[in-house]
This record gives structure tokens, C-alpha cells and sequence, in this order.
């Protein structure tokens, strides 16, 4: 009977993964899964290898990206060597190699229910397969369905809000990426949710109640398919930037304390006031700092833009990389050690120092279901990233209606000015959200940001001014002004003045995770 079960998979079906290993630990059986239970500070191919030797059967989750892993297929050819058991768990139907058709096998592609039930039944005691494991066709969830069906109007209502850009841009091929399982799930979410509120602008700004359906359409479909990609069926379904991110929610220790472990943090200069928080917090719990990375025992990398490797050794030190931002470089030896996840905010430092001698129960407090491609940071920064992106667009929308669609026959220097005044403001919002999300280069410092946001409300006056001089032209030309409540403009001014109300409050709230992320200068 199976008692110790090691999961082999490809990160790209995480969420199939994560949710199956909770069902099986609800039934006791004790499950090794990578990014829960590899220790931070020793190499994962040692702590493979000794999983691998526990456990008496493996569950391979069969897939395209499984079965072109070479970490998987090292350790499914293991468990052939040393004749454990294998039961082959069919996430999607693709050619098997001939050593891997005679085993055991579960369909999960339709009903979960179904294969968790037969897969319970089966762990109990081995069966002998009466059909060869399915290696061709295509099958999914009815919930899959559902969300392509539903995502397929939401597509076509995107089509009018075609002066946001980017609500058509995610949108329209959003049913295709369903099916293929590779849409970001935080910038569906967002667009969504911007669907209704940019019906509702038209509505106002063209002053035409027959659009009154597309914003409760918009509406009611947008929040049903927010409902469905959340739901638990579409969480298993999607790849790791499609399903919902897992956040570190560290536990405190309450360890007072703990055995002293010399320590060494290894850092760029630009993230010494995060590597200044860590130091402190370690040597208040007693541990010595060393002067010389060889003499630590355990050692921080803290890796961003700016630092992608160590010298430390991680076969002779804990090694703990500390991921800041994304880095798509980051050396060999650091990439095969599990990393603490400080992306959405710096926090757990005094869990880390309580848990330094067990390192075992420090991944336990602070590791975090892998996030892949997803946008990640902090919750200011990501505030202030959508804010600029929201408000181009609101800007952008308004210039190019008056060029496509001018209320009046606009004169040159009109027409020069909007394309001025866009030209800058979508400028602007590049260089702004380049420098707040790479950390480097211009507007990459919190007072930059703030001249940025400022010069962003004077864009918006002078198009403002733009605005109130076709008013007034349309006034000359015997048009009746009076019934138009609102312009794309009132609107950029309500979404620029309710944006700052709204930052400054999640600043006031995330204080420090702004002064964190901000490099620090060169003194």
C-alpha cells in the first residue's frame, strides 16, 4: 500500500498539482512536492535525489512540458531503475515513450471528481489496466467550455471600447489563450473589470442611451467570467500565469532565542536598504555578521536587476537566495536552490532569523506557490503601475476621437497640438512605468515617480484647455453644447484626482514597501 508519494510534473501544470497534493495529504498520504519541500540554502539535486529514495510510488503528471523535461524524465527513468511503482496521471494525451505505456494510468482531462476517485482507489492496490493509456485527443472540463463560450462574448463587447487599446488587445484573443491555457491572468482580471466602466464612460461622453445595454452586458458577462477563471476548476486547468498568485502570508515563529548562525548577506548597492532591514533584524536575534562570505554559514543573495549570482558555496554554506524582482538571468547555481519570494513586499524578516538554524521550517513559514511570468510586486507599485497605464489610455482614447472623429472641422495647429499632447503623454507613461518596474534609469526614484504624476496632471490640464476650445468652437458653429455633461477629458481629470486619493492611500498603508523598492544611490 502507498504511503510516501513523490510528484513529478512541469511547473506549466502547477495548479493541477498544487490542488491534487492538497487532496492527498487530506487522505494522509505524505506527498514531497518540490516548492514545499525542498530546503532553502542546499541544492535541489541532492534533496531530489533523497525524496526520490523515500518515496514507494511516483505520480507523473503526463503532459507535452512534463515529458520534454529533462528533470522529469531523470527521475520517472530513477523510479524504472529501482522498480517502484509509477501511475502515469493523464493532464493532457500526448505520445508516451515505450517504457512508460505498460504502467498504471489515470485519465484527469474530463471529470476531476472521477479521477480522484479512481485515483484514491487505485493507491490502495495495484490494477491491471484493461485499455492502453490514452495518447491522442483532446478533452476538457465543461467549465472550460463555459469560460471559452463566455470569454467569446466578451471579446465581441471589447470591440466598442476600441479607444482603450488594451481592453481589445487582451480581450479579443482571449478565448483562443483559454483554450491554449496561456493567458496572464492578472491583466485579464484587470481588463474585465475595466470592460463596464469603459461602457460607461462611452456612454456619457457620446451621450447615446442605446449603449446603455452594452454596459450591463459588459458588466454581468465581465464578473461571470471573473467568476469561472476563479473558480477551482479553471485554477487546475490554467498554467501558472493563469491562475491566481499564492502570496507568503509568514507565520511568526516565536522563537526568541535561536541558535546563533554567522551570517553574510550578498547584495547590490542599489538594494542595500533591504539588505539594511535584513541585517538588523538577524542581528537582533543574535546572530554574528561575518566580514568575509567564505566565514558564513549561511549566506542572503538578494537578487534583482542589479545582482543575478554569489560566490558563495552552496555545497559547503546555506545558501538563501532572496528574489527582489524578477530576474530572467540568474546564475546555474543560484537557479537550483529554492528561493525566498520578497516580490510582492518584504516581509517575514523576523520569521527568517527565528527559523535560521531550521531551514526546513523556514520554507515551511515563508515559501510561496511559484508565480512563473506573472506581474508581481508590491501592492503601491502595482497601484501606480495601473494608474499610469489607465490613465494613457483615457488620454490616448480622447485625442484619437478627436482626430477620427472631430465634433468640428479642427484647424492644423489644433490638430498639432493633440498629437503633441499624446506623443507626450504616451511618452511619458513609457519611461515612467519602464523605470517604477525595472528599477533602472529615469524615473526609477520615488521623487522622479512624483514629477512624473505631475507632469502627467499637466498634460491633462492642457488637453483639458484643447478640449474647452472645440467646445467653444462647436458653440460658434450653432452646435448645442449644453446637453454634453462629459468629455473623455472630464473623465481623464476625475480618474487622474480619484487615482491620486486612491495611491495615497495604499502609500500611507505601504510606507516602507516604497522606500524598499526604490534602488538606493551610490552616496
Amino acid at each position: 500500500m502507498t504511503k510516501n508519494i513523490f510528484m513529478s510534473y512541469s511547473r506549466r501544470e502547477l495548479g493541477f498539482v498544487d490542488d491534487l497534493v492538497h487532496k492527498l495529504e487530506g487522505e494522509n498520504y505524505n506527498v514531497w512536492l518540490d516548492y514545499r519541500a525542498l530546503i532553502p540554502g542546499s541544492p535541489w539535486n541532492v534533496q531530489i535525489e533523497k525524496g526520490l529514495k523515500e518515496a514507494d510510488t511516483v505520480l507523473l503528471v503526463v503532459s507535452k512540458a512534463s515529458l520534454s523535461s529533462k528533470y522529469v524524465t531523470l527521475e520517472w527513468q530513477h523510479f524504472l531503475e529501482t522498480k517502484k511503482r509509477v501511475i502515469l496521471l493523464v493532464f493532457e494525451a500526448v505520445d508516451l515513450p515505450k517504457e512508460l505505456e505498460q504502467y498504471e494510468w489515470v485519465d484527469f482531462r474530463g471529470s476531476y471528481k472521477a479521477g480522484l476517485a479512481e485515483l484514491f482507489f487505485q493507491l490502495k492496490q495495484p490494477v491491471q489496466e484493461e485499455h492502453p493509456v490514452p495518447e491522442a485527443g483532446f478533452k476538457a472540463p465543461g467549465i472550460v467550455w463555459a469560460a471559452i463560450g463566455v470569454s467569446v462574448v466578451v471579446a465581441f463587447l471589447s470591440l466598442f471600447e476600441y479607444w482603450t487599446l488594451f481592453i481589445p488587445w487582451i480581450l479579443i484573443p482571449l478565448p483562443y489563450r483559454i483554450y491554449k491555457r496561456n493567458f496572464n491572468f492578472t491583466e485579464v482580471q484587470t481588463s474585465l473589470l475595466a470592460l463596464p466602466i469603459a461602457s460607461l464612460l462611452s456612454v456619457l461622453v457620446y451621450d447615446d442611451p442605446s449603449m446603455d445595454i452594452a454596459v450591463w452586458l459588459g458588466l454581468i458577462f465581465g464578473l461571470a467570467l471573473i467568476l469561472i477563471l476563479r473558480s477551482p476548476a479553471m485554477q487546475r486547468w490554467g498554467r501558472p500565469e493563469a491562475i491566481i498568485p499564492k502570496y507568503i502570508n509568514p507565520h511568526n515563529a516565536n522563537i526568541k532565542d535561536p541558535a546563533p548562525v554567522p551570517f553574510y548577506v550578498d547584495y547590490a548597492f542599489q538594494d542595500r536598504v533591504i539588505a539594511e532591514d535584513l541585517i538588523e533584524t538577524l542581528k537582533k536575534y543574535g546572530h554574528p555578521q561575518v566580514d568575509a562570505i567564505q566565514d558564513a554559514k549561511a549566506v542572503f543573495a538578494l537578487i534583482s536587476q542589479f545582482k543575478s549570482d554569489t560566490e558563495a558555496v552552496p555545497e559547503k554554506q546555506m545558501l538563501f537566495p532572496i528574489l527582489i524582482q524578477t530576474n530572467n538571468n540568474i546564475s546555474a547555481k543560484l537557479s537550483k536552490i529554492q528561493w525566498i519570494d520578497f516580490r510582492p513586499g518584504v516581509r517575514g524578516l523576523d520569521t527568517i532569523a527565528q527559523l535560521l538554524p531550521n531551514p526546513k521550517e523556514l520554507l515551511k513559514a515563508l515559501g510561496m506557490r511559484p508565480v512563473s511570468s506573472q506581474t508581481v510586486y508590491s501592492p503601491v507599485i502595482t497601484g501606480l503601475y495601473y494608474f499610469i497605464i489607465f490613465l494613457t489610455v483615457i488620454n490616448v482614447g480622447s485625442s484619437l476621437n478627436y482626430i477620427i472623429s472631430p465634433p468640428v472641422s479642427l484647424i492644423p495647429a489644433e490638430v498639432v497640438e493633440i498629437i503633441v499632447n499624446m506623443a507626450l503623454f504616451c511618452g511619458l507613461a513609457y519611461f515612467m512605468v519602464r523605470g517604477l518596474t525595472s528599477r533602472k534609469g529615469l524615473f526609477s526614484s520615488f521623487w522622479q515617480i512624483i514629477l512624473g504624476v505631475v507632469g502627467m496632471g499637466l498634460l491633462t490640464l492642457w488637453q483639458r484647455a484643447l478640449d474647452e476650445n472645440i467646445m467653444n468652437e462647436m458653440a460658434d458653429a450653432g452646435i448645442d453644447v449644453s446637453t454634453i455633461a462629459f468629455s473623455f477629458v472630464n473623465v481623464a481629470e476625475y480618474i487622474y484626482l480619484t487615482g491620486i486619493l486612491a495611491i495615497g492611500f495604499v502609500f500611507l498603508r505601504n510606507r516602507r514597501d516604497v522606500k524598499l523598492w526604490f534602488p538606493a544611490k551610490k552616496s
